[in-house]
């Protein structure tokens, strides 16, 4: 599932792949002088397997700072991609089973951040899933139902306990050969956060950084809060509601990103660590955090808890917001959210506030 931007309404909204802009906005941005506004700027590249976009209130001579923070961003793909050949991570995948290997603070940081979100949510959320990705096939064009024994022998060589990572010398071993770690699941929210400290650092602070739908939202486009929709799973055109925030991350995982149909059964890419198969019983969760990357991780968690130990979770800790769909359409929303949310009709007398 992807959360999708918004611009207030009299100027502009786009979606992760889509922008428009009303007749005003267009000469808004051609003239500044004319409509005595600022200029919201936008520009967007491919990197870390989706559209990285970045909005920012400001002028044409930010762009090198701009064009630092999608540096900033392709450098955690450099080191963070299991599939980029002298990668980081593919470098710690191959020394699986060899005993501890120095790695660069970077790097640590995600994998002991990653660690210690699977242990706060009880191993929902697990880093060791490279074996069951790739058997899948989901980091390719063609994923595939595997078998049986395939599947219980992949998860054999998973598991968060079976990873050692040191934050204060970077040090990190993998027990098992055949171990491999993904970070899929957090890196693109770290990633976010790094370019939003960095915009933050060079003065620019009304913004979103977007990667996919992983975003975090700084300032308030003239004096207004940014409005994020959450995409409604059944349309890709579509919003189940509209989010204002401001200097705040959200997240979504839904089933509809990336899936495949055999035996009129939805295989999605969302796998539950303990049985190695797509999660069931949600179709989408929202997490909205301080930081892109609690928010990432965390959305993948939830959903594999399904609805109700989500919800328990969600209620132990108030400082995140959470919006579930579950199978059957009915919506659960944390009651935090009740005062800056706003329920697309059709939706609305679907919604339960915990």
């Amino acid at each position: 599932m992807k959360t999708i931007s918004h611009f207030p309404s009299h100027l502009v909204s786009f979606h992760p792949k889509h922008l428009w802009f009303s007749f005003l906005a267009i000469l808004c941005l051609l003239s500044l002088t004319a409509c005595d506004r600022p200029q919201i700027l936008h520009e967007s590249q491919w990197i870390m397997g989706t559209v990285v976009e970045i909005t920012w209130v400001g002028s044409s001579s930010s762009e090198k700072v701009i064009k630092q923070a999608f540096d900033a961003i392709k450098s955690v793909d450099g080191a963070m991609n299991p599939d980029r050949p002298g990668s980081e991570l593919s470098r710690i995948n191959a020394h699986a089973g060899e005993g501890p290997l120095v790695i660069s603070p970077l790097t640590c940081r995600v994998i002991y951040e990653g660690l210690l979100i699977g242990k706060e949510t009880n191993g929902t959320f697990d880093i060791t899933m490279g074996p069951l990705i790739k058997l899948w096939g989901w980091d390719t064009k063609n994923p595939h139902l595997p078998p049986e024994l395939a599947i219980a022998n992949a998860l054999k060589n998973t598991g968060i306990d079976k990873v050692r990572c040191d934050p204060i010398t970077h040090r990190i071993s993998l027990k098992i050969k055949g171990m491999s770690l993904d970070l899929g699941g957090i890196a693109k929210g770290f990633a976010v956060d790094r370019a939003s400290a960095l915009l933050n650092a060079k003065g620019i602070h009304n913004f979103i950084v977007n990667a996919g739908g992983d975003l975090y939202t700084s300032g308030a486009p003239l004096q207004r809060l940014w409005h994020i929709g959450i995409q409604d799973p059944d349309d890709p055109k579509a919003v189940i509601a509209i989010v204002s925030l401001s200097d705040r991350a959200i997240a979504t995982s839904g089933d509809y990103e990336r899936y495949f149909i055999k035996g009129h059964v939805r295989y999605h890419h969302i796998l539950n660590p303990r049985t190695g198969l797509p999660a069931r019983g949600l179709r989408s969760v929202s997490v909205l955090a301080k930081n892109t990357m609690d928010a990432d991780a965390l959305a993948t968690a939830l959903f594999v808890m399904g609805r109700e130990k989500a919800i328990q979770w969600a209620v132990s800790h108030p400082e995140y917001q959470v919006v579930l769909m579950d199978a059957e359409h009915r919506i659960f929303a944390s009651k935090p959210l009740e005062p800056i949310v706003q329920w697309k009709k059709r939706f609305k007398k679907h919604v339960t506030y915990f």
